[in-house]
């Protein structure tokens, strides 16, 4: 999700938030688990640099852009739901991901700005950009051109064997 401008900064102990956003790791042949959609803040600091701070999973990504942060957040937080799931068994692999999920002092306040950013976002008349209905949408429209275009394709088939049959015929 792109940061937008917000009426109203709203600061964490790292810094400013510049971005929510949520992100899904994949089941694979390698990792075959449904993991729920897990939320993050984008934050920038007072380097000038950026944090993708992944709140359900308590893992941070860093990076000289938002792009870079998010990148490295996510690919942090795949690595370590692989290791959770082959380094534990796997009753203690989910007990691990009940209890980070569970609200804590950290947590809270990463919480608390992601919602104040939602609710920013809903006053401005905006919403937080959905990959997923996003993909859904552009399938929907790839859907629509094929379908124009083999429409298109009959028609001008049908046309090109009348076209035959007259030459054929005169």
């Amino acid at each position: 999700m792109g940061a937008s401008t917000m009426s109203q900064s709203i600061k964490v102990s790292r810094g400013e938030v510049i971005g929510i956003g949520k992100f899904k790791i994949p089941r694979t042949e390698k990792f075959n688990y449904e993991i729920p959609p897990l939320s993050f803040l984008r934050i920038k600091d007072d380097e000038d640099t950026y944090i993708s701070t992944c709140i359900h999973l308590h893992i941070d990504g860093y990076g000289k852009t938002e792009d870079e942060a998010d990148r490295n957040m996510m690919k942090k937080s795949s690595f370590f739901l692989s290791q959770n799931f082959c380094k534990l068994s796997i009753e203690d692999a989910w007990d691990n991901l009940r209890d980070l999920f569970k609200s804590d002092d950290w947590s809270n306040e990463l919480w608390d700005a992601y919602h104040e950013y939602q609710i920013q976002l809903s006053m401005e008349g905006k919403q937080m950009k959905d990959p997923t209905a996003e993909l859904i949408y552009r399938l929907r429209e790839l859907l629509k051109t094929n379908e124009e275009v083999e429409s298109l394709e009959n028609k001008l088939e049908s046309r090109k064997k009348n076209l035959g049959t007259l030459l054929n015929d005169g």
